[in-house]
């Protein structure tokens, strides 16, 4: 089979190649998947580029954790999936995972059923920026009737997290471009904020949660009151934590994604009634990897970034 592979760190063009290995076999508790594709993610194009662990995130020169395809063949023990069930996952994050290939072998945990109502490549860009956005929200304790603000609503995280909080019942405020704001609207937010118009921003009233997709954004002022959930998905200083800390919010965390198919499961259930879709900014190829990973690092993505290999999964 095709698989990606890095020859070290540096620039994606001068280090990404594809290899012909064999098709894995599954060990105990896991499926081997027939991959149709497999989305990529900021993290993705950071640990490429240093080509060492990101912090407790495993590098591998055989790269990938975003899924969804097929599954090919299941190990003995292995009851809740059979071949030919059409499944997606994030695959063993923060651990390597190697789901930049024709096949990949996946917990049979990390695994749910893709939804009916995505495409495959959708449903490979999705889980690892929906598992962010749902457990940013699990931490804020989002319920019915609050009021959330998303900093950076049209990423990959952002237009999901927008679509999740109302699912949950919660009014969206979120910030992007002035151009995108049609399409956070689309998405579900109530209340849309250029992210570069300081009035708009200064105007803002609280909130009971903040989600912060975007590096070395604090909230606005106003936003923060005794009793605002701060929850990043970025770096966040110590002075940053403090200040949050004086304005008065609980809890400021920073969260680090953690695979689940039974937080799957339950996006899967709301894809399928309707309440979330994925916005896919481009598709590549196996071939364009590069093209791919230098589209990421561009920052001008809007949704996700996905590399298709086998459309018909």
């Amino acid at each position: 089979m095709r698989s990606v592979k890095y020859s070290g760190a540096g620039p994606a063009s001068e280090v990404i190649s594809i290899t012909d290995i064999a098709i894995p076999t599954p060990g105990p508790g896991e499926v081997v998947v027939k991959v149709g594709a497999a989305g990529l993610n900021p993290v993705d194009v950071k640990i490429r580029a240093a080509a060492t662990d990101f912090g407790p995130i495993t590098y591998s020169d055989r790269p990938g954790w975003d899924v969804a395809g097929v599954v090919a063949t299941v190990a003995p023990d292995v009851s809740a999936w059979s071949p030919g069930d059409r499944v997606f996952a994030l695959a063993a994050f923060p651990a390597a995972a190697h789901t930049l290939a024709e096949y990949a072998v996946v917990a049979a945990g990390d695994l749910a059923a893709a939804p009916d109502a995505w495409t495959i490549a959708q449903a490979g860009a999705a889980p690892l920026a929906a598992l962010t956005a749902w457990q940013a929200l699990e931490a804020a304790a989002v319920g019915a009737g609050q009021r959330v603000l998303v900093l950076g609503g049209a990423g990959g995280v952002g237009h999901l997290a927008i679509q999740l909080a109302k699912a949950r019942g919660a009014e969206v405020t979120a910030t992007a471009s002035a151009a995108k704001h049609e399409l956070l609207r689309s998405w579900g937010a109530d209340h849309v904020v250029d992210y570069r118009d300081e009035h708009g921003l200064a105007s803002l009233n609280r909130v009971d949660a903040v989600i912060v997709t975007v590096d070395g954004m604090l909230p606005p002022r106003g936003t923060v009151t005794e009793g605002t959930a701060v929850i990043t998905i970025t770096g966040l200083s110590a002075d940053d934590s403090a200040l949050l800390a004086e304005w008065g919010a609980a809890p400021v965390e920073r969260i680090l994604v953690a695979a689940s198919g039974g937080q799957l499961a339950e996006i899967a259930a709301l894809a399928d009634a309707g309440e979330v879709e994925v916005h896919l900014d481009s598709e590549f190829g196996l071939d364009e990897l590069v093209a791919a990973q230098e589209r990421v690092e561009s920052g001008r993505v809007t949704g996700k970034v996905v590399v298709v290999i086998d459309r018909d999964a």
